[in-house]
């Protein structure tokens, strides 16, 4: 597993550790509606079958992602990048970097997201993740549906 990785030349992914978690939650906060609070990351550190990554320049957080995986399977709960970072390449690379650091049983990669988040479904897509279904009125405040999309990694 590889757990730090080079992306551009100031910039690394790594596996986020519990300092990181405040920095991680703000900018989840700052990113979605309904974000995780900072006892769910935290939390989602001391699982065996979580993965949550980090991208940092220095001393700054640009962004993470955060998911779990059980036998063949992983889900991404979580992927956001600091605002002022977006469109630089970020979270493509965050996602890679998930991929090549779940086991090598993981066939499959599972998430759901806004269906206003074209964006992120952009991101999703090109990385080759497949729509394959839809929650009707699943997120609230505002209330959406949620777009599921799974990836096959093998």
């Amino acid at each position: 597993m590889r757990l730090q990785k080079e992306i551009m030349s100031d910039i690394i992914i790594r596996k986020a550790a519990a300092e990181d978690v405040h920095t991680i939650a703000e900018i989840e906060k700052a990113s979605i509606p309904q974000p995780w609070s900072e006892a769910a990351f935290a939390d989602a550190l001391t699982q065996e079958n979580a993965v949550t990554l980090v991208a940092e320049a220095g001393d700054e957080i640009l962004g993470f992602i955060t998911g779990v995986f059980l036998f063949d399977n992983a889900d991404i709960y979580s992927v956001a990048t600091s605002e002022q970072h977006r469109k630089k390449g970020i979270g493509a690379s965050l996602l890679q970097a998930f991929f090549d650091t779940l086991p090598s049983e993981v066939e499959t990669v599972g998430l759901e997201v806004r269906e206003s988040n074209s964006a992120a479904i952009s991101l999703y897509e090109k990385y080759g993740f497949e729509r394959v279904g839809l929650r009707k009125n699943f997120y609230e405040e505002p209330r959406e549906n949620a777009v599921l999309y799974t990836k096959k990694l093998r």
